[in-house]
């Protein structure tokens, strides 16, 4: 969902108010955002991204033609790779000749649009309410400043979404190919559905969108989400590049495994931990694809030194599984198809209320407990909550006795009671 409008209408005001907390940083000196900013808000049980697309500044004293060049660029991709736009407005100017031609641009596109008329600090004051309404679009007055109607500006936005997004709804297994630029994706992409549906090329960051294709791989049909290659923020330098990492974030979202791909020259960067950390919160199965292996140091047991640095360098995704392969030479391609079958499988896997009790009972009273002030944590009862992935709920005396090294304790112990490689766990402690 991006957010669009000309300069100092309070865009990123709206941005912070619906994200609920200060990441774009607002001025009243025009074109203060220069860069695009992107967050994840939840409303009605819908989640979804939004956008700011920034103030646009003229860089001459007739900078108006460039204003109107570079906000058209906006627009044309907020169109593209958006489900609606929030059309902002400033209440106390009323409607622009700057408003009116963004209008027109809104309308050849074919956006969903809801117009937002912000600064109405009293709403008694609506007159710029029917001005919008000429611009024809359904208009409701805000305050980002106040909290007013921003409720009712959520409801519009969700509205606007596309059908449910819930990977677990899909009739085939849906699978994000994501990983830096250039690391592969495009060519594992092309070698799994035979076809060349992206474009492949040394040049990074060629792969601009999502690009989706059904293969069947050992009976099992899976969708292959193809993503353009993932930057850290310094290194987005144009629109197309911001809005293609949105969609990777959201094909991720989309999916219920995703294969992150390192290249076997390079191995782990901190961008690569990054990614592979918003794969695991974000709950989906992961698979660690090691790309180029055709690259690869030619030293005796390179293998075993490459999945000991994996183990020093990603400790959080120990349990991930690890395939060396080659999208150039196919080598280990053919394997892929077992690790996501297992990993999807390992993602809906239960184990039963008795045997969880049996652990309470059995295992942590050897266990050292944490505690405080002479208060010991103690657990009566744990159950596995129902969906994807596997969630347990502990019952305690009191769950701020909880501590972290206590959870990776639990979460080992759980792992060593049944198959969850490649999927992550959520644990949940609720005082009796």
């Amino acid at each position: 969902m991006a957010i669009v409008g000309r300069p100092n209408v309070g865009k990123s005001s709206i941005f912070n108010r619906l994200l609920g907390r200060r990441e774009a940083i607002v001025d009243d000196f025009p074109g203060v955002t220069r860069d695009r900013l992107y967050g994840e808000i939840s409303w009605n049980g819908r989640g979804f991204y939004i956008v700011d697309t920034g103030g646009i500044m003229g860089d001459t004293e007739d900078g108006h033609a460039i204003i109107m060049e570079k906000m058209e660029i906006q627009v044309r991709h907020a169109i593209a790779e958006s489900d609606g736009v929030v059309f902002v407005l400033d209440g106390r100017d009323g409607v622009t000749p700057m408003d009116f031609e963004i209008a027109s641009m809104l309308r050849k596109g074919g956006s969903r649009v809801i117009v937002a008329v912000n600064k109405l600090d009293n709403p008694e004051k609506l007159d710029a309410v029917y001005d919008a309404a000429s611009l024809g679009y359904k208009v409701l007055p805000v305050s980002a400043t106040h909290n007013f109607n921003m409720g009712d500006l959520l409801d519009e936005m969700v509205n606007f979404l596309s059908g449910d997004d819930e990977p677990e709804a899909s009739p085939d297994i849906p699978v994000a190919l994501v990983g830096r630029p250039n690391t592969g994706k495009s060519s594992l992409f092309n070698v799994l559905t035979g076809s060349e549906r992206s474009l492949v090329s040394e040049i990074p960051g060629t792969t601009r969108d999502v690009v989706d294709s059904v293969v069947d791989l050992d009976g099992v049909r899976y969708r292959f989400l193809d993503t353009a290659g993932l930057r850290r923020k310094s290194r987005i330098g144009s629109d197309v590049e911001y809005y293609s990492t949105v969609r990777t974030y959201q094909a991720i979202d989309k999916s219920r495994v995703a294969v992150v791909l390192l290249d076997a020259s390079e191995l782990v960067t901190e961008q690569d931990k990054r990614l592979l950390g918003h794969v695991l919160d974000r709950g989906r199965g992961l698979i660690i694809a090691v790309n180029k292996w055709d690259l690869a140091p030619k030293e005796a047991k390179i293998g075993d030194k490459m999945r000991s640095r994996l183990k020093d360098d990603l400790p959080f995704a120990t349990h991930a599984p690890v395939l060396f392969m080659s999208a150039l030479t196919k080598r280990g391609v053919s394997k892929l198809g077992g690790h996501l079958a297992a990993v999807d499988e390992n993602r809906k896997r239960r184990i039963t209320t008795s045997e969880l009790n049996r652990l309470v009972r059995e295992v942590l009273v050897f266990e050292r407990m944490p505690g405080d002030g002479g208060k010991s944590l103690k657990i009566s009862y744990c159950t596995q909550a129902d969906g994807a992935p596997p969630a347990f709920v502990f019952f305690v005396n009191d769950d701020k006795l909880v501590s972290r090294p206590f959870e990776r304790r639990l979460e080992n112990i759980l792992r060593r009671m049944a198959d969850f490689s490649g999927t992550p766990i959520r644990l949940f402690f609720r005082n009796k």
